[in-house]
């Protein structure tokens, strides 16, 4: 499952299926929402619709206006040929109801209403007779279909008609006389209701112009039919726009039904799979995070917001001119709109699962480190409340004097505002001003004594004199601590100096019996014994003896050396010929080692100011480590560097064992190269060194690199002028 977290090829299937899945739902539910925005769901057939019924009964009104003209004598062409007719503005241009007008407005009225109802290829039909004159007004669709329902049927032609009427999708069948009307047509959106039937059968029967124009014409009673033509075949009238866009409303309505709620799962399982997945990176353990998600959540945030929104401006700014300009169909503008906010929207909700997954989100939160910081400060005003508040009555007795202030400046009391306004307010301000110096001041004067303290001055104290709080407490309680130190380090003294005189004494109360000892057993050397046996034994005491004697000694000097008891007789020395003089002592041990020395140097004699006994001790103890620890039949390198102020001795050597330790442990006492303690060493020689260079205002030190040992040894050097100067210096 790791490999598969990891694999980048599977991420970007699963954000492919995932973006896929996401168009799928959003083109679904665009249509769904637009059919639903337009009908209802239950809404199968456009005639059930509120928009069909509204425009039919606006066609059966007008209907009755055109027969009303006719009946009063207006006449016009019908039959108009749609296909050589824009008809468009005439169904734009929506008449209200009709009203009394002058003879020319109503024959502008008539050509109108004559326009619309006999265009030919309409959806809409319309047979209008009446039934005292027997004259018909019809549809020019109708004249041939009536002209042979008359030569079949005779005078029931028109009952005929009216039976075949019925078989229409829709229909809506009056008779003026009863007052009764027919129709197939659901009246939920009460459209079709008795209120506008009766309108229609008022209107054609003249009450609404005759009241206008005063007259008593009877003009007898009619049947008034108006029909729909199957399925709409006709695209050229108001019918057939409005059929065609509800049946493609409706088609993509029905397609979407089943697609939207199963990408709606799809989305939910590759969104969960994307989710999962995201953090996990090939070759980085845990969570991998990049820049982004570093930075603070609510700048993250906020980042991601305004790119949404800019995207989305510039999306739908660049959709809508696409759409008008190029009239691009709505699926592709969508398209490409979810195409631009998908990416970034993505990368932004990523980014906040793994903050999430890395438990960053609130750590690299704004509102919560600044909650946290509140926290601290509260509890840190509570807990230091001889300062906190302190300073807060300093700040409330500030802003009280302030307000005050400000009120005499708005309402003064015995002098101009201004005047009061400064009276008050200035002293308020000198007083601030005042404590802020003076705290500044004493918290300058703290951090000087500080340092005096820090650069080794325990008993220094700090001068509490005219210092106020808080820094006055700050100054005691360093006083203290000053205090404390002293202390520590006198015990810590005096603990050293009790362990230096006890391991003095301890080591001359052993000397004195081993003396006894080594001189009893050159004693029995010296008689003749006969046993081989006894003989190899004392052998063994007497190496053993002098190397516990030597142990012991090498122990006291470590001893004085440290604690700084041994009597120093400072003189000028040629450090070249020292160097020179323990390479000749050393040189039958050296070459019985197979170990060579080479000496580089630039320039001799070099002069230093040192006590003999102590410098040669200093350099055979170099000498002896390399004689005891240098891998056999390697050289050991010896350098005298001189400049104008010091003088430096190194020695290097190879180390026949590894140098598993580093360089200040091997310089403490009794540590020793090597680990298995084979060796005769003590491990005292480089504690002893660098002892004796300190007591000297010397610098010892050594540096290991792999197996190389180095020891270096440094010196203040002086010139033969300085000689006489120099010569009889002894200190202790």
């Amino acid at each position: 499952m790791n490999k598969l977290k990891e694999s980048f090829p599977v991420r970007a299937l699963i954000h492919i299926a995932l973006f896929l899945c996401g168009l799928t739902f959003l083109i679904g539910s665009y249509h769904i929402l637009s059919y639903l925005d337009s009908y209802s769901a239950g809404t199968t057939d456009f005639k059930e619709t509120s928009e069909f019924q509204s425009k039919y009964l606006k066609y059966v009104e007008r209907v009755a206006v055109y027969a009303d003209y006719r009946e009063r004598g207006y006449s016009g062409s019908i039959g108009y040929d749609s296909s050589s007719l824009d008809l468009s503005d005439l169904f734009e241009t929506d008449k209200d109801k009709p009203k009394l007008s002058d003879k020319k407005e109503q024959k502008e009225d008539f050509d109108y209403y004559n326009a619309i109802l006999n265009h030919t290829n309409s959806n809409f039909l319309y047979y209008v007779k009446n039934l005292k004159t027997g004259t018909v007004y019809c549809s020019s669709d109708l004249e041939k279909k009536l002209a042979a329902l008359t030569d079949k049927y005779g005078d029931e032609a028109m009952d005929a008609y009216l039976e075949s009427a019925k078989s229409n999708p829709a229909y809506l069948i009056i008779n003026t006389k009863t007052e009764r009307y027919a129709t197939n047509v659901n009246r939920n959106y009460q459209f079709l209701n008795d209120e506008n039937v009766n309108w229609v059968i008022d209107y054609i029967n003249g009450n609404f112009i005759s009241s206008y124009e005063k007259t008593e014409e009877d003009r007898g009673e009619y049947i008034i039919c108006t029909t729909i033509v199957n399925e709409f075949p006709n695209q050229s009238d108001e019918f057939g726009t409005m059929y065609e866009q509800f049946r493609n409303l409706h088609d993509n309505y029905k397609n979407s039904l089943y697609p939207v709620p199963v990408s709606l799962v799809c989305i939910l399982l590759f969104f969960s799979l994307a989710i999962a997945f995201s953090g996990h990176k090939k070759g980085t353990e845990g969570i991998a995070i990049n820049g982004f998600d570093r930075c603070y959540t609510e700048l993250g945030f906020l980042s991601v917001v305004a790119g949404i929104i800019v995207l989305f401006l510039s999306a739908r700014y660049s959709c809508m001119l696409l759409y008008r300009k190029f009239s691009l169909d709505i699926y592709y503008v969508i398209t490409m709109a979810y195409f631009i906010l998908y990416p970034f929207c993505m990368f932004g909700f990523l980014s906040l699962i793994r903050r999430i997954k890395a438990n960053i989100l609130f750590r690299n939160s704004l509102i919560v480190r600044f909650f946290i910081k509140l926290r601290i400060f509260i509890r840190d005003f509570f807990a230091q409340q001889n300062i906190t508040y302190r300073v807060f009555a300093i700040i409330l007795l500030f802003a009280a004097v302030q307000f005050l202030a400000f009120y005499l400046y708005n309402r003064p009391i015995f002098l101009d505002r201004k005047i009061e306004f400064l009276i008050v307010a200035v002293p308020g301000y000198l007083y601030l001003g005042y404590i802020l110096l003076k705290a500044a001041i004493d918290y300058n004067i703290i951090t000087k004594e500080i340092k005096k303290i820090a650069e080794g001055n325990l008993t220094h104290k700090i001068p509490v004199v005219n210092m106020k709080e808080p820094a006055l407490s700050l100054a005691e309680y360093v006083n203290n601590i000053g205090d404390g130190l002293s202390a520590a380090v006198d015990e810590k003294l005096k603990s050293e100096r009790l362990k230096t005189e006890l391991i003095a004494n301890v080591s001359h109360d052993i000397k004195t019996p081993l003396t006894s000892i080594i001189n009893y057993v050159d004693l029995l050397k010296k008689e003749n014994l006969n046993n081989d046996t006894a003989a190899g034994y004392l052998d063994i005491l007497s190496n053993k003896s002098w190397r516990l004697k030597t142990l012991i000694e090498d122990l006291m000097e470590a001893s004085k050396a440290s604690s700084g008891a041994i009597s120093l007789n400072l003189e000028c020395l040629n450090l070249v010929e020292l160097v020179r003089q323990s390479i000749g002592e050393f040189e039958d041990r050296l070459a019985s080692h197979n170990l060579e020395v080479v000496l580089n140097m630039k320039e001799e004699p070099v002069y230093i100011l040192a006590d003999g006994r102590s410098t040669y001790r200093i350099i055979e103890n170099l000498f002896s480590n390399a004689n005891k620890y240098a891998l056999s039949g390697t050289r050991i390198y010896v350098d005298i560097i001189a400049d104008t102020q010091t003088v430096t001795v190194s020695l290097k050597n190879i180390s026949a064992n590894k140098l598993n330790i580093n360089a200040d442990e091997l310089m403490e006492r009794f540590v020793r190269g090597d680990l298995s303690r084979n060796t005769e060493g003590s491990g005292l020689g480089l504690s002893i060194a660098r002892s004796l260079a300190s007591l000297q205002d010397a610098v010892f030190d050594i540096e290991l690199d792999g197996d190389l040992f180095k020891s270096i040894l440094k010196f203040k050097r002086i010139y033969p002028k300085d000689r006489n100067a120099a010569a009889g210096k002894k200190t202790s």
